[in-house]
């Protein structure tokens, strides 16, 4: 699959320099899009597929926190898709010192590229939400809507929707009203249980944008760009009802890698060089733990197997293994995410008792996550002779992480 470079006047923007921070240990080395998901991906695969698909030919990249293992990602996997200069990285080392100040402050720092670029349109995108959409329609709707700017939304559950910025809708798919992660989410009219949540995707006209960004304060699309959009009557919603899904916290990450995992995908998945191939290569086994197979340095195998004594038998519940993850024989694990290259000793078991789990791992919600260092640290408490060697107080410090 190849993109054409040349110009459509629409440049898509990928904002993809957040940390992650609700994804705690998992995004200490790599940033959120970098991450693995569901085997065969990293997390930016699904929004970079779906431009592809849609048929835009010049894409910008914005990258900012600890960028390495993402920018080589799209030079190797993503580049031949855009030819001839179509994918640009721009990261925000190259704004100044204190890189990219916020969402709205990626264009501004590259607007001399947008404009080269021959954009009068920009769609900006996020790259860390597992969806597929063809954007397309969505471009069509913002250019026959007339607004300067089309956001975006889906309805979600109301008790969920403070995490969100909430659109409340008027006449002719207008936005009336805009709150972003708002205490009280108003709810959509006719339907008391939900809300109408935007998804971080928006079309804007490029030249009413430059000049929106020519006040310094404009930072942040949600806190910013979007108010003053509304406040002006510039602002249109256009609904989606596909398969979207925030990645951001470890619930949100595990239950989306488990629809892909436990069914058909609840999306298309993106095609990237190589996939069929694992896909086609990796298969879940049945035949007992020792027959479990390693596909791309990801142990795979199915939610309860093992043979003989059942005190070996492993079983995976509504948990993912992360590549390079292994469990040993006798692990139960429920609602966890073994971190990558982390192995599960023997007979461990993870899920049951959230107060124990949160001495030693770390417990988000109805997710607990695994890493190799919370392991060590663990099997270096619960040595009651560990000190007593010679060198063992230097390595219990070490697992306690203190220096």
């Amino acid at each position: 699959m190849t993109v054409s470079p040349e110009p459509n006047h629409t440049v898509a923007i990928v904002l993809a320099g957040g940390q992650g921070t609700r994804l705690f240990e998992l995004t200490g080395r790599d940033c959120k899009p970098a991450l693995p998901f569901a085997r065969f991906h990293r997390i930016v695969d699904f929004t970079m597929a779906a431009l592809a698909r849609s048929g835009v030919g010049r894409v910008l990249v914005g990258t900012q926190y600890r960028p390495e293992t993402l920018t080589a990602h799209l030079r190797e996997v993503w580049d031949p898709v855009w030819p001839d200069g179509g994918l640009v990285l721009r990261d925000g080392s190259t704004a100044g010192p204190a890189g990219y100040r916020g969402t709205a402050d990626v264009l501004r720092a590259n607007a001399a590229e947008l404009d080269a670029m021959g954009a009068r349109e920009v769609l900006v995108v996020a790259a860390d939400h597992v969806y597929s959409m063809d954007y397309r329609g969505f471009v069509e709707a913002h250019r026959e809507s007339g607004a300067k700017l089309t956001l975006a939304a889906l309805p979600v559950p109301r008790d969920q929707a403070a995490r969100f910025g909430i659109v409340t809708e008027g006449p002719g798919h207008r936005i009336a009203d805009f709150a972003e992660k708002p205490a009280r989410p108003a709810a959509i009219f006719g339907d008391p249980k939900h809300s109408l949540a935007s998804l971080g995707i928006y079309v804007i006209d490029w030249p009413w944008l430059r000049e929106v960004l020519a006040d310094p304060g404009v930072l942040d699309f949600g806190e910013d760009v979007i108010p003053r959009a509304v406040r002006g009557g510039e602002a249109a919603v256009w609904r989606w009802d596909g398969y979207w899904r925030d990645v951001g916290t470890l619930d949100g990450l595990r239950e989306s890698w488990l629809d892909f995992e436990q069914g058909p995908p609840p999306c298309r998945r993106p095609l990237v060089p190589g996939m069929k191939v694992r896909m086609q290569a990796a298969t879940l086994p049945r035949d007992g733990f020792n027959s479990s197979v390693n596909m791309g340095g990801l142990r795979l195998m199915s939610p309860l197997v093992g043979s003989g004594n059942p005190d070996r038998w492993t079983a995976l519940d509504r948990s993912v293994l992360m590549p390079g993850a292994r469990v040993s024989p006798g692990v139960r694990l429920t609602n966890v995410i073994v971190a990558p290259n982390t192995v599960i000793p023997q007979g461990l078991r993870i899920g049951d008792d959230p107060e124990e789990d949160a001495r030693w791992f770390r417990v988000s919600d109805g997710t607990t996550l695994v890493t190799s260092a919370m392991l060590a640290r663990r099997g270096a408490m619960r040595a009651p002779l560990f000190p007593l060697f010679p060198g063992g107080s230097m390595l219990l410090r070490k697992a306690q992480g203190v220096r």
